[in-house]
């Protein structure tokens, strides 16, 4: 069996924006972008895998 990982965020308008643009210039979708700062902030923070 599969288990499905989602992670659902909020982003104020103007921060969305300014992600927007910043994506632009870099020249990916904002989606990968956004994962990708998510990615670095999980990877971040120890998590114990028995939590999961």
């Amino acid at each position: 069996m599969k288990h499905k990982r989602e992670v659902a965020v909020t982003l104020t308008p103007e921060l969305f924006d300014r992600l927007r643009v910043e994506a632009e210039l870099l020249g990916v979708s904002i989606t990968w972008l956004v994962a990708s700062l998510i990615v670095d902030t999980v990877d971040k923070v120890p998590i114990s895998l028995t939590s999961l």
